[in-house]
């Protein structure tokens, strides 16, 4: 079954019943069999700050400010976490490290970036990002044409705490999957034209032939089919994206509209309802975080000062003179 996802410089999306899926591409696209993006959009061109090194990652994510610079990020207990403040515009940068396209569904506040809606992984569809590419997100999708930015805030002015779930406030997630390889096509048999005509009853012969390999085909796919859909139900267990409860001092609002063109591409996913990776980033206040244990400041070291020598002190001696005496 195929989704259609939507592919851009910065993101985007649209829901239906067949589900459909944002994709992105180096030169601004959301997802697609081809991709291909918005001349116009600047967001998805700029160039990718340095990001710590997450080599065993397939895709890693991080928070900008407006202008394209990191913002203060730090790792402690095996966890990613940014320092932001109330008032400031930050984007999302996710960044593809494969040679293959990955579809990332992405949340804020437990929230999706697309639809708005808690996150749910399974039926909610991302951005489609370019092998070794990145995509960057500036607000939660209005349309395929505008976002509304992402902008930290205090928790009551936060998107999530106004559509009624603030203890999810103070966390990006990324659901990560890759895509279902596409069947090469197989070679055409070179059919040649017989010496001799067939007698009448070949036709009827042939078809008979054609009618049972058919069916043999049709018994040895249906289990498979059916081992391909247990995966599934498996999956089904538990596919909220929200993260538990964590007290933060700031959220993210529902800011600004701005421009941020998306088209529609169609992306298969491997795993269905599983993704391949969950990625998690923190955020709060540097004294949020402080707080929490993070090591926001750098550690004090008190030194004595102790004056540098001389290499040349001023001396009026044409000629070196002995030594004083030893006492």
């Amino acid at each position: 079954m195929k989704h259609q996802t939507s592919q851009s410089p910065s993101r985007g999306l649209s829901r239906r019943s067949s589900l459909r899926a944002l994709g992105v591409l180096t030169t601004a696209l959301l997802g697609a069999t081809v991709l291909t993006g918005a001349a116009g959009d600047a967001a998805a061109h700029r160039p990718a700050p340095p990001i710590p090194p997450t080599h065993s990652q397939d895709v890693s994510i991080a928070l900008e400010t407006e202008f394209g610079s990191t913002l203060e990020t730090y790792f402690h207990g095996g966890s990613m976490f940014v320092a932001g403040a109330i008032g400031q515009r930050y984007n999302i940068r996710v960044t593809n490290h494969t040679g293959e396209r990955v579809e990332a569904v992405v949340t804020v506040d437990g929230r999706d970036v697309v639809s708005g809606e808690l996150g749910n992984f399974k039926k909610q569809r991302g951005y489609v990002i370019a092998p070794f590419d990145s995509v960057v997100i500036e607000g939660y999708r209005q349309s395929l044409s505008q976002v509304a930015s992402f902008r930290f805030s205090d928790i009551s002015s936060s998107y999530s705490a106004r559509r009624g779930t603030p203890q999810h406030v103070g966390v990006v997630g990324v659901a990560v999957f890759k895509e279902k390889p596409r069947p090469k096509p197989r070679p055409r048999p070179i059919t040649r034209r017989p010496y001799y005509e067939p007698y009448a009853g070949a036709a009827d012969e042939r078809q008979a032939g054609g009618a049972t390999r058919s069916k043999s085909a049709a018994s040895k796919r249906a289990p498979s089919s059916t081992a391909e859909a247990a995966p599934n139900r498996d999956a089904a267990i538990g596919g909220s994206f929200a993260p538990p409860p964590r007290t933060n001092n700031i959220g993210t609002e529902y800011g600004e509209t701005r421009y941020s063109s998306v088209r529609e591409v169609e992306f298969k996913r491997r795993r269905g309802k599983r993704p391949d990776s969950i990625l998690t980033l923190y955020y709060d206040t540097r004294d949020g975080l402080r707080n929490r244990g993070v090591p926001v400041d750098p550690p004090f070291h008190h030194h004595h000062f102790t004056p540098e020598p001389e290499p040349f002190p001023v001396s009026d001696r044409r000629f070196a003179p002995p030594p004083p005496p030893r006492r």
